[in-house]
């Protein structure tokens, strides 16, 4: 139980707090102005000292530990394992807390430093903050998931206004597990069970992540079937088969290259005269074609020709037309000699030519028969390495659909063990009914109280673990949300105290009644006093004066003497750490 909250300066307002209902209000003076507010004067940084002072994790420049709070060290005392004492952590070094009191019922025991002061380190604070609050041994604990006494605590002091937002959560970005896991453990359930349902997934997830690395390329390999890779490896070893049958017959010739080079040599000459005989054979044509289609002028051809346009010659002009002709058939036989003897050149080269191309590919094919079932000695070593090469592509093949049947295997074995989980935690959910249903009634009567009906704390389990609700009847409003959570955090602190556990303290601030009418306002903290007294803890409440639904409070309920510290807004001096930060 938490009984007082102080600090190492002078102008901080000590705050000392009783069993049941401690209030702590942040008063609007009447000579304020409209600029003037109380959002500033210390009642949210009350609960992160005593959240500090209780091993959360504060980072350099956050909450506390800013440059205007250097210097400065917190003490929370409070009744805890059986010993009252005083805890003090400091702002420049919040790696250890000073412990004043006696700790002879602790399982840790403090250490002296140089200055003869009983320190634990923050780690071991916990530990027996664990032992202490939860019954947690945290040493022994060798699973990787288990509860943390800083994320159980963080359901009975929300410290941050994303805590504020569902029952289960403590934080925006809080995992699956870990709301499953805790919210489990302070419900009564198997927190194991949940913990592990979370192996199962990190198994998937691991066999998940291997599928998409090999679909996306970041692993070797293609994401086919198991039957597709059988069919490819029966492909490269009939392949293999093949090339150890070809390594086998092969023989090295040592003339291979030469020989090839002028077998080489010898077909560009081959193809050269073939081109030759190309061309020349196109020649003989056209000369053949010339000679067969080509006339002999007529002697009467232009004669004819003056007579039709009744044009006597004279017998000087007959003479000369005479001595064209004769000039003309000697032109014409001249010519007709020239074709002749280009024919028969043409067909004397013609027919050398074909000679030279039977006699060369008469040599080539020589050549090339020496070569037959023979090669050279890097031919043999291209064949050598292709063939590893295929021995290495199977050796591969092979081990991918070794790992695909792994793979294969171990996803249906998650499948198997978590139908049979689901199973055990069902079993062991009706084992424990007469546990959890105790959280069900308080969350039911509780809610009740606030409102005409009674709402439902609704505990499922399906194929990924634990699912929680909360369900009060009327609309979505936030008024409506936040007493969810008000009637959850109650019920979580009196069933613990039902349990026997260790924690005897609920600590809100005053965005639980954000949205909240006025009536369920009153009935709320009516609620937590009947409550408080009844199961033995604290409720510590921090709000704004004008927050308080001082109309709507039964006759007999006393506001007034539950006010442990009233901050003002009149000077910097009212506020809790005497300054405005």
């Amino acid at each position: 139980m938490i009984k007082a909250v102080c600090a190492n300066r002078k102008g901080f307002h000590q705050v000392i707090f009783t069993p049941g209902v401690n209030l702590v209000v942040a008063d609007r003076s009447i000579g304020s102005s409209q600029k003037d507010t109380t959002n500033a004067l210390g009642k949210s940084t009350l609960i992160e000292i005593i959240d500090f002072c209780l091993a959360s994790h504060v980072s350099p420049g956050k909450g506390l530990r800013t440059e205007s709070l250097q210097g400065w060290m917190f003490t929370l005392e409070l009744a805890i394992g059986g010993n009252d004492v005083a805890v003090s952590r400091a702002t420049d070094t919040p790696g250890f807390v000073v412990i004043d009191g006696s700790t002879s019922e602790w399982p840790i025991q403090p250490c002296e430093n140089k200055d003869g002061q009983r320190c634990l380190d923050i780690k071991k604070w916990r530990l027996v903050l664990a032992w202490a609050m939860f019954a947690l041994d945290e040493i022994a604990s060798g699973l990787a998931y288990k509860p943390s006494v800083r994320s159980l605590l963080s359901y009975f002091i929300r410290n941050q206004a994303a805590a504020y937002n569902t029952p289960f959560k403590y934080f925006d970005a809080q995992k699956t597990w870990d709301i499953q896991l805790h919210n489990a453990f302070l419900l009564g359930l198997d927190w194991e069970k949940a913990a592990m349902w979370q192996v199962l997934k990190d198994q998937k997830k691991v066999l998940d992540a291997l599928k998409n690395a090999i679909k996306t390329g970041a692993v070797d390999g293609e994401l086919a079937s198991l039957g597709e890779l059988e069919a490819e490896r029966l492909r490269l070893t009939t392949r293999l088969e093949r090339e150890r049958e070809a390594l086998s017959s092969f023989r090295v010739l040592p003339q291979y290259r030469e020989i090839e080079k002028q077998i080489n040599v010898l077909t560009t000459d081959i193809h050269a005269l073939v081109n030759a005989n190309v061309v020349d054979k196109r020649r003989l044509n056209r000369y053949n074609e010339s000679l067969a289609t080509e006339d002999e002028p007529t002697n009467e051809r232009l004669e004819a020709l003056y007579e039709e346009a009744r044009v006597v010659l004279s017998d000087t002009v007959k003479k000369v037309l005479s001595e064209a002709r004769a000039f003309n058939e000697k032109i014409i036989s001249n010519r007709r000699t020239f074709i002749a003897n280009e024919v028969c050149a043409l067909e004397e080269a013609i027919s050398k030519r074909d000679s030279q191309i039977v006699s060369l590919t008469d040599m080539r094919a020589s050549y090339l028969s020496v070569l037959s079932g023979q090669g050279a000695l890097d031919e043999l070593t291209d064949l050598q390495e292709l063939h590893a090469a295929t021995q290495a592509g199977i050796h591969e093949l092979t081990n991918r659909i070794s790992q695909l049947r792994q793979m294969t295997t171990k996803i249906d074995s998650i499948k198997v063990e978590t139908v049979e989980l689901k199973l055990a935690t069902t079993l062991d959910y009706e084992e424990r009914r007469a546990l959890w249903s105790q959280a069900l009634r308080l969350f039911s009567e509780f809610s009740e109280c606030l409102y005409k009906s009674p709402g439902c704390l609704v505990i499922d389990i399906d194929d990924v673990g634990y699912k929680f609700d909360v369900e009060i009847a009327g609309s979505p409003s936030e008024g409506i949300c936040k007493m969810k959570i008000f009637c959850y955090d109650l019920m979580l602190i009196c069933f613990a105290r039902k349990r026997g556990l260790g924690i005897d303290f609920l600590i809100h601030d005053s965005t639980i009644f954000d949205g909240v009418d006025p009536r369920q306002r009153a009935h709320a903290l009516e609620l937590a006093a009947v409550m408080s007294e009844k199961y033995g803890f604290q409720y510590i409440f921090t709000l704004n004066s004008d927050m308080v639904p001082a109309n709507d409070f039964s006759p007999d309920f006393d506001f007034e003497r539950l006010i442990r510290i009233r901050l003002t807004d009149t000077d910097a001096g009212g506020s809790l750490l005497g300054f405005r930060y």
